[in-house]
């Protein structure tokens, strides 16, 4: 009977002692990055489309019910909306999911528009959206291969 006593008492001990060495460790928060910056690491690899596209300060790309879900955001667009960046800091990892099933169906919206030119229509099926933890983006600033350089640039930058 005395060594079942000991035998619970060195486990409540160990048990107690783990919970403590648990709870000092630190937690290491996700580093945030200013989605202006992020913007900057684009604008590098795409000078072109850069070039044609200003900065907003409305987010008029995503309807309401989604603005409300970023935390921060940086939109620059042309005056068609053709030539287009949109990255968004989402609140959450959840709000960023739904943060890019819509830029994926602006995205095929737009690959549909029948107002569009041809040139722009190509622009356009280039475009490139993704998301990476709590960030989404959405970039069309020209070739698709300038898109997948300017998307690689923001995943680094992130």
């Amino acid at each position: 009977m005395k060594n079942r006593g000991k035998r619970k008492v060195i486990a409540l001990v160990a048990c107690v002692l783990a919970l403590v060495f648990l709870v000092q460790l630190p937690v290491e928060a996700e580093e945030t990055v200013s989605c202006s910056k992020l913007y900057g690491a684009v604008k590098e690899k795409c000078q072109d489309g850069a070039k044609k596209v200003y900065s907003k300060d409305k987010c008029t790309f995503l309807s309401y019910s989604y603005r409300k879900k970023a935390e921060d955001f940086y939109y620059a667009t042309d005056s068609n909306q053709v030539y287009c960046v949109c990255i968004v800091k989402a609140e959450s990892t959840s709000d960023a999911k739904d943060i890019k099933k819509q830029f994926d169906s602006i995205k095929k919206d737009k690959k549909n528009d029948r107002y569009l030119k041809k040139d722009e229509k190509k622009v356009v099926k280039g475009a490139r959206t993704g998301r990476s933890g709590s960030y989404v983006w959405y970039i069309c600033l020209g070739s698709s291969s300038g898109n997948k350089k300017a998307e690689k640039a923001l995943k680094k930058a992130l």
